[in-house]
């Protein structure tokens, strides 16, 4: 009986031990989970990103995490990333989960669209840096991760077309209304295919020269980068038309054809805010009271619902964020969305705009976008006839 008992317990330590080593085990497989290699290129005509994942031993699924750093040029204005507000992605943040079970070689394609969202066709121009880790839920009883891979970059350029598309205009023909072509600018959300030409609606036409504004709106900022007291004259928005703008859009050819415009910067007519001193530019927004010229053809009233005043954004300002409202179309049957006009609102912190329905706010907006990141940018430009 006694060596019975002795037996037992011999056993019986032995199986402890031996679970405590099990347990040890599995531990030390815990941390050991390997730790995936990888490979990235950009997709067929930069559509994407694709990622090669190497055979990794003991993985289930993967994380992919991305950072982004956007090209200093088209698409940034100073300190702040303006292409697209939607695709501002820190270090690792994580853009998506693999669910991949085996350990042989994975390729996968992170679509642009994914990043940004279902408007966007490719990527936007910057460099971007992948990173990996494995995991596996199933072996170890929970979920158990790798560190993370060595990042791996691709650097996307910007396809920028700053010489536009043709070296001579004849506008001769052109009546009021009618519709125009003149520069180029990124509008359908694949900067692979570089930017298309734009399009400017006729609203006067003399001998010497023509006024036109964009027939869409072409990109979505702020009236003004900070929340202060601001006028047209001093407002980032209008040295970004005549700076970012106008660079990225005309040729030089065309920028020989561009009047330099002395814009006289009315006061608000409801709420008497200053508009500050008259400016000379070569794009500029519209201003409040041009939005009830009749020989424009707009609607005399600000408040009256005028088709003629909605507009509709590119689908680059779609994938930009901008929003649009399918209740109210466009003479064209496009949905319209808010646009600026340079006019001040109520007081020296807002500004004037057009909502989707056609009407116009003289209250205005916020210049600062914290809340309402929705208005967007239609320009306005003089064409000289004779240069």
């Amino acid at each position: 009986m006694r060596f019975t008992k002795k037996l037992f317990a011999l056993v019986l330590t032995v199986l402890l031990v031996s679970g405590l080593f099990g347990s040890l085990q599995a531990e030390a497989k815990e941390i050991t989970i390997a730790t995936p290699k990888i490979s990235v290129k950009a997709a067929k005509n930069e559509a994407g990103i694709k990622l090669t994942i190497k055979k990794t031993k003991d993985a289930e699924g993967y994380e992919v995490y991305l950072s982004y750093q956007a090209d200093n040029s088209l698409y940034k204005d100073g300190d702040e990333w303006y292409c697209n507000d939607n695709f501002s992605i820190e270090e690792e943040t994580i853009v998506k989960t693999i669910e991949l079970s085996g350990t042989k070689k994975r390729t996968v394609t992170i679509k642009a669209e994914e990043l940004v969202n279902e408007n966007c066709k490719s990527l936007p121009a910057g460099k971007y840096t992948i990173k990996v880790r494995s995991y596996n839920k199933k072996k170890f009883g929970a979920t158990k991760y790798s560190e993370l891979s060595k990042a791996k970059s691709i650097t996307v350029k910007a396809k920028k077309n700053g010489k536009g598309y043709k070296s001579s205009y004849d506008f001769s023909g052109v009546k009021k209304g009618d519709v125009i072509s003149f520069g180029a600018y990124e509008q359908d959300g694949n900067f692979y295919n570089g930017q298309e030409p734009i399009e400017w609606v006729v609203l006067k036409k003399t001998k010497s020269q023509i006024f036109v504004i964009s027939k869409y709106v072409l990109d979505r900022l702020p009236y003004n980068r900070y929340y202060y007291d601001v006028t047209w004259e001093t407002c980032t928005l209008r040295k970004w038309l005549n700076d970012k703008f106008y660079n990225a859009a005309f040729n030089k050819t065309e920028k020989g054809m561009i009047k330099t415009t002395t814009i006289e910067n009315y006061d608000n007519a409801e709420y008497n805010s200053v508009g500050g001193n008259d400016t000379k530019d070569k794009v500029f927004l519209m201003s409040q009271l041009e939005m009830i010229e009749s020989d424009y053809g707009f609607a005399e009233t600000y408040k009256e619902y005028d088709i003629k005043r909605r507009c509709a954004p590119t689908n680059y300002v779609i994938a930009r964020g901008i929003h649009s409202d399918f209740d109210y179309k466009t003479v064209d049957g496009l949905d319209a969305c808010f646009w600026w006009l340079r006019t001040p609102g109520y007081d020296s912190h807002h500004a004037c705009y057009v909502y989707c329905a056609g009407g116009v706010t003289s209250f205005g907006n916020d210049v600062e976008y914290d809340y309402y990141d929705y208005i967007g940018v239609r320009p306005a430009l003089v064409i000289d006839l004779k240069s």
